[in-house]
């Protein structure tokens, strides 16, 4: 008999082995780079700007910023990690009742719908002066995340909860460009499609139990400053 592998358990393991990958030749640069010498701080780059998730019938274009840490690199190869948000909207429902373990009636509950990540990232940045093309490989994991709030009639929060979190492996690449403002201050600007699992995004009108699938393939372009330490 023939085994049939599924495609999603491929596309887990696939993401599994680039994050291993990344990781371990991040921590291998690092360890050959400052070997013999004091180590000295990196770089911090702070970017915004949208995401597109093709969602079944329609695309969203949520705002997306996010931060990202270089270590300090004589080669062209430099390693670092990105930590990502993106708001994927917010709801408010009058007239609630109440939560569990709670005493008092909530006027409003709110939810708030976000779009958070984390990613081990390898940059090629071969050149040295004031424009500075880079390309890079990334892995790490996606989430759809949904939280919920329920205030009294004074706008007291009298109750939180977290409804929603399903995490998602993501893998990609960006291209993009750094151009040199000041000594240690860069202009970024930077492409990139992410793949992986798919997300269920919830849907304003019942951000609790309606969802919407939004395909494993994603676009992010952000523009940013970048400071050296």
């Amino acid at each position: 008999m023939k085994n049939h592998r599924s495609p999603s358990l491929i596309s887990t393991a696939q993401s599994l082995a680039l994050v291993v990958a990344l990781f371990s030749a991040s921590a291998a640069e690092a360890q050959c780079c400052n070997q013999g010498r004091h180590q000295r701080p990196g770089s911090f780059e702070l970017s915004a700007g949208a995401t597109q998730l093709a969602l079944t019938e329609s695309n969203l274009v949520p705002f997306h910023a996010d931060l990202t840490y270089f270590s300090r690199s004589r080669g062209p190869i430099r390693s670092g990690i990105r930590l990502g948000i993106a708001r994927l909207g917010s709801s408010s429902r009058d007239d609630s009742p109440s939560l569990p373990n709670s005493s008092e009636n909530a006027a409003n509950t709110q939810y708030r719908m976000l779009l958070p990540g984390m990613s081990g990232v390898l940059r090629l940045d071969p050149l040295r002066g004031g424009f500075r093309p880079f390309v890079e490989a990334e892995a790490g994991v996606d989430a759809t995340f949904v939280d919920r709030r329920a205030l009294n009639g004074a706008g007291e929060r009298i109750g939180y909860d977290i409804t929603t979190f399903q995490p998602a492996l993501q893998y990609g690449w960006s291209a993009g460009v750094r151009v040199r403002l000041s000594r240690g201050a860069f202009l970024v600007m930077r492409y990139g499609n992410k793949h992986g699992g798919s997300l269920n995004i919830p849907l304003e009108e019942g951000p609790e139990n309606q969802f919407e699938s939004a395909d494993g393939d994603r676009q992010t372009a952000t523009v940013g400053l970048s400071f050296g330490l």
